[in-house]
């Protein structure tokens, strides 16, 4: 579902991206392309998660596959809000929204899935690792703690802050738990599963 929406969005992009240019509808034509193949890559890993041998094989695959796409998308993106921007400047002397908008939310997308792919080699690396923090936090609010933080984390679980954040983003990424902030902190707690 996650690529999905980026898929849409840079369509709706590209259906656009004449009007901009040549140079902007390729480099957003390059972009579909990429986020296509990290989709595949992704869900070969997904599918390949009960199979050890197939799994470090496709994980391999990723992590070499996302050393490009990161600097790729980024250079991209960089690219298509600059011509986005330059081209609105120039028939409305404004910023362009709608396709900024859109640019903007697969740039959080590439944040998303750099943090997916750090957490499946988590899982493959040190799944202990997952296993306490997600037990650490359910055990916490079967307790009657509704929101665990990260100092409580680190004292149940002997992890360092660091890599619980990154557990926990990528936990709420896919919907085991959720965030809120409290006090200016972030917390988290188990996502009930009778909730959307």
């Amino acid at each position: 579902m996650l690529i999905n929406n980026e898929i849409r969005d840079i369509s709706e992009i590209l259906d656009e991206a004449f009007k901009i240019g040549r140079e902007f509808k390729e480099t957003t034509e390059e972009t579909m392309k990429l986020i296509i193949q990290m989709k595949g890559i992704l869900d070969e890993v997904l599918i390949n998660f009960n199979d050890v041998d197939k799994l470090r094989f496709s994980l391999r695959k990723l992590l070499n596959f996302n050393r490009s796409f990161d600097y790729i998308i980024t250079e991209n993106l960089s690219t298509l809000i600059t011509y986005a921007e330059f081209a609105e400047i120039i028939e409305k002397g404004a910023v362009p929204s709608s396709i900024l908008d859109k640019i903007n939310k697969i740039e959080e997308f590439t944040k998303q899935v750099n943090t997916l792919i750090k957490f499946l080699k988590m899982l493959y690396d040190k799944p202990s690792d997952i296993f306490k923090v997600e037990f650490s936090i359910r055990k916490a609010n079967q307790m009657g703690m509704k929101w665990v933080n990260i100092w409580y984390l680190e004292r149940e679980t002997g992890l360092n802050g660091d890599e619980i954040r990154e557990i926990l983003e990528a936990l709420t990424l896919i919907g085991v738990t959720e965030r809120a902030e409290r006090g200016g902190e972030s917390v988290y707690r188990i996502r009930d599963l009778g909730e959307d």
